[in-house]
């Protein structure tokens, strides 16, 4: 905890001084981040009640009010009569409002242009990816089953990321040794070179355009299907990805009609273990064994379709 608090406030001077916004003008403007910040929302939303802009900026009502008056006077904003309430107002920006709004945003656009100018393509995505994480663990909306998206269109890398993913969950989670991720090359690489469109797929769920779970259905034989790659990142666990993932992996054995679908896991893989037998996968054989730096019951499960 110590160490996460030291490096978010580490990124907060770093973000802060970065971005130019500890001077009192913004952007060499008259006004400051929080001012501007205000022109933001009101133009954002058209028509905006004082109310709103206090709990969306967290702001003191009385300091809200006064750099309202402000604007006033300045000509900014206007004060629109409320159609719900004959008593109350909204606020909406004047021409010279959105004049202004429009230069500083023209300015903000321009200085991160400068800023990422000499970044690539691939720190680029990783930038944005990294800012829409921060953004989502920190607010206090949580994660809702809408902020995941599906394909099963494989692109260039995803395998080697789903080979990594394997690595790196199986082994914080279950404490695999690096044989385990040797073991999941050698499946893809079957896979890939027996692979077929018609009998295979493999599906991803995503988040921010980054994987985040995957499942496969590879075929043995024109009646025989093996599940394969069911995978899931901890931080998603709990939003019904893997229950979709699963549904539609099965969804496409029976439309491709193969009668029987088989899986190999292990006794350690608990969870998945509680969704196959909750699916209708019953356990055919049972194994001791010794492999990846640990011993377990290595196991099979067949379902008939």
């Amino acid at each position: 905890m110590e160490n996460t608090t030291s490096e978010i406030r580490s990124f907060n001077r770093f973000y802060t001084s970065h971005l130019d916004i500890l001077t009192q003008h913004y952007l060499d403007s008259d006004y400051s981040l929080t001012e501007v910040r205000i022109i933001y929302e009101i133009s954002h939303h058209k028509i905006i009640t004082a109310q709103k802009i206090t709990e969306i900026l967290n702001l003191d009502k009385g300091y809200l009010s006064r750099i309202l008056k402000r604007f006033l006077k300045e000509n900014l904003i206007a004060k629109v009569s409320s159609n719900e309430d004959k008593r109350a107002f909204n606020i909406a920006l004047t021409d010279l409002g959105n004049e202004l709004f429009k230069s500083l945003n023209n300015k903000v656009d321009e200085q991160i242009k400068q800023k990422i100018e000499r970044l690539n393509f691939s720190e680029k995505d990783i930038l944005v990816n990294s800012m829409q994480t921060v953004k989502k663990l920190l607010s206090e909306k949580q994660l809702v089953p809408s902020d995941i998206t599906y394909r099963h269109q494989l692109n260039p890398g995803d395998i080697g990321y789903i080979i990594y993913l394997h690595g790196y969950i199986y082994g914080k989670e279950s404490d695999f040794s690096s044989d385990f991720e040797k073991y999941v090359i050698k499946t893809f690489h079957n896979f890939l070179e027996n692979y077929s469109a018609e009998n295979d797929r493999i599906w991803m769920a995503e988040y921010n355009n980054k994987i985040i779970g995957c499942i496969a259905i590879q075929h043995q034989t024109k009646e025989e299907a093996q599940l394969r790659w069911f995978l899931l990142d901890p931080a998603f666990r709990g939003l019904g990805i893997g229950k979709k993932l699963l549904t539609d992996a099965l969804d496409f054995c029976k439309e491709t009609k193969f009668k029987n679908v088989f899986l190999l896991t292990t006794s350690m893989q608990n969870k998945a273990l509680e969704m196959y037998k909750q699916a209708g996968f019953t356990l055919t054989e049972s194994t001791e064994v010794t492999q990846w730096g640990k011993t377990f019951q290595d196991e099979r499960y067949d379902l008939k379709l």
